[in-house]
């Protein structure tokens, strides 16, 4: 059966591959703030027969993603799944931080994770049935040098997840954790800047399989969390 999907931090990364993938069988609503992305992406769709809807969206501003929710509610009636993706990190020693750039941190990963299910979750309430995923990271699982700010935003949305799902279980609402390792996708610097192996990388592509494989999910099934990790690439073997 299609469903409609709304996928944030969709114009790149896990996002893009994610859009490209599940797109051939339901119809994406694509939310990033890089619209012009989101619309050479839609094209892409598009001309390959997929279904898609661009629609820009700051996830760290509430109007943004009221009207976003509202803008897929009026145009395809429904919204059955619900991924959180977006996201950004910032990486270096705790003392180095200033409050604002982890203030930033929390209101893209965490903040607007919250925003989104909270205008999101009463429609799926209401028809008693949905999936909310929500793209973590193995840095909310553990911790590492140089990721105090962004790890800390991570372990806060396990934890959220973990709550929501009890909120929302009595309405047959699943709600699930992905949690990749590092993905070669140049995230926030870290792969540059050495605070991911460069032998040991997801491509987009496995993390949006997971996400595909957690979409079709059988009604009667809620994963919980997936734990992402790479294999080491070829080339080091």
């Amino acid at each position: 059966m299609e469903k409609v999907i709304i996928l944030t931090g969709a114009s790149r990364g896990i996002g893009r591959a994610a859009a490209l993938m599940l797109a051939k069988e339901n119809i994406v609503v694509m939310a990033s703030r890089d619209i012009n992305a989101l619309i050479e992406l839609k094209k892409e769709i598009g001309a390959s027969g997929g279904k898609s809807e661009a629609l820009p969206c700051d996830v760290a501003k509430e109007n943004e993603v009221k009207k976003m929710i509202e803008d897929t509610i009026q145009k395809f009636g429904r919204i059955d799944v619900l991924i959180n993706n977006a996201g950004f990190g910032i990486f270096k020693r705790a003392d180095k931080f200033s409050l604002e750039e982890v203030e930033n941190l929390f209101r893209v990963n965490l903040f607007g994770v919250f925003l989104c299910v909270k205008y999101t979750a009463p429609y799926m309430i209401e028809k008693k049935n949905g999936q909310i995923i929500n793209i973590s990271s193995v840095a909310g699982l553990n911790g590492f040098k140089g990721g105090s700010a962004y790890s800390a935003t991570k372990f806060a949305l396990n934890g959220y997840s973990e709550s929501l799902r009890e909120d929302l279980k009595e309405f047959g609402i699943a709600v699930s954790l992905v949690c990749p390792g590092g993905v070669n996708t140049g995230f926030g610097g870290a792969v540059a800047d050495g605070k991911i192996s460069r032998d040991f990388l997801l491509e987009p592509e496995d993390v949006a399989r997971t996400i595909k494989y957690l979409v079709d999910e059988s009604e009667t099934a809620n994963a919980k969390m997936i734990e992402l990790k790479p294999r080491r690439r070829k080339e080091f073997r």
